[in-house]
């Protein structure tokens, strides 16, 4: 199977008001990370006062950076023929489809979300937040509210669920797959 382990960090909340500021991308091959990619962005607009202590992400480290067109492509390739995953997959995925929507980029990719994924296979958690279920469940920790940390640490939940589940099951937890997506991927 093929993912495309994805982390954002925003200037807010929405799409529709908000832009990305770093973007963090870890590409798996069943349990091998094959790639990682990790960029910080000029959104182009000021970063929440809340975000900048959450993220660690402030306006002077985004100015000059690249503005989002100019990675737009190589994000999409990135993602091509791969299932889009997420700790949170609609926000992750919303964001990225807004941005690249606004590049006339469009993509519409298979989704797996990790909150759902560990809810279903490591049920009891206290909490599902990435940091909590990075302690409970014993993984290394990381380096949080920064993109591309998020997205190995997603990457881990991921290869527990799936060593826990198998492939098979995780299949059946992909959202929005057609069938030739599922035979290129699978």
């Amino acid at each position: 199977m093929k993912f495309a382990v994805v982390d954002l960090e925003t200037t807010g909340g929405t799409p529709e008001n908000g832009r990305i500021t770093e973007i963090g991308i870890v590409l798996l091959d069943d349990f091998e990370v094959v790639k990682t990619y990790q960029v910080l962005l000029d959104p182009g607009m000021p970063i929440q006062p809340f975000v900048q202590n959450l993220t660690g992400i402030t306006d002077e480290m985004v100015q000059g950076q690249p503005q989002f067109a100019s990675v737009a492509e190589e994000v999409a390739e990135l993602l091509q023929g791969r299932i889009f995953v997420a700790h949170n997959v609609q926000f992750d995925c919303r964001f990225l489809r807004a941005e690249l929507r606004r590049c006339c980029v469009k993509i519409d990719p298979p989704r797996l979300c990790t909150v759902k994924l560990t809810r279903r296979y490591f049920p009891g958690q206290g909490s599902y937040s990435l940091h909590n279920l990075i302690m409970s469940l014993n993984l290394p920790d990381f380096n949080h509210h920064r993109a591309l940390a998020d997205a190995m640490a997603a990457a881990e939940l991921l290869k527990l669920c799936l060593q826990k589940a198998g492939p098979e099951k995780i299949r059946k937890e992909v959202k929005n797959i057609t069938k030739a997506e599922a035979e290129v991927m699978f």
